[in-house]
């Protein structure tokens, strides 16, 4: 059954009455919600890497450090962003920090990227069958030799880096993510609670 998600304008106003099916979404319809989130573990800070199956069209056998998809008909935002951990992880997050919005016009969708926190165990997790093959977890002080030695999905590399400072030649910490954010989009929060993660 395709999914069906709750569509809006351009300005993120939700269009009631309105909704787009997925199997049939063109970038000449309304605007959907994508959501994503970088998950961390309560003990120590680690980020959590799925490593994706070989089966996989793109990036097969890689490494990705977020859980995401695109938010149900019905579904808030931060709905949307748990039930999509939960689906490709089976994990649940004990706390929820909304990091940033931006909105994509060439791909008419409303982004929102999250920060999370699980307190559950670390071997507790599920794999999706054709989608994950595998995990780790890593510690901040391990990241930068972690991104060096591994194959990590692209985009999440500089994101990565800039959330804790692993660019050596940028020794200011909380530097501006803006770099990284496409031009136009909300930043929410501020890097300082990722001050911590870079002494771990």
């Amino acid at each position: 059954m395709s999914e069906i998600w709750d569509a809006y304008d351009k300005d993120r106003n939700l269009l009631l009455g309105k909704s787009i099916k997925r199997d049939t979404f063109s970038t000449d319809d309304d605007y959907h919600l994508v959501v994503e989130v970088l998950l961390l573990h309560e003990e120590d800070n680690s980020v959590l890497f799925m490593k994706r199956s070989p089966e996989k069209p793109s990036f097969p056998d890689y490494y990705e450090a977020t859980a995401g998809g695109s938010a149900l008909q019905g579904e808030s935002s931060e709905q949307a962003v748990r039930r999509e951990l939960l689906e490709e992880t089976g994990l649940t997050v004990s706390r929820l920090q909304l990091f940033y919005q931006t909105t994509e016009d060439k791909y008419h969708m409303h982004f929102d990227k999250y920060i999370g926190w699980t307190k559950e165990s670390k071997e507790a997790i599920s794999y999706q069958e054709g989608e994950t093959v595998g995990h780790v977890w890593v510690k901040p002080r391990d990241l930068k030799t972690f991104l060096k030695k591994e194959k990590i999905v692209p985009s999440q590399i500089e994101e990565l880096k800039i959330l804790f400072n692993l660019d050596a030649i940028q020794k200011k910490r909380n530097r501006p993510i803006t770099r990284y954010i496409e031009k136009g989009s909300k930043v929410l929060s501020t890097l300082e609670p990722f001050s911590i993660y870079i002494l771990s």
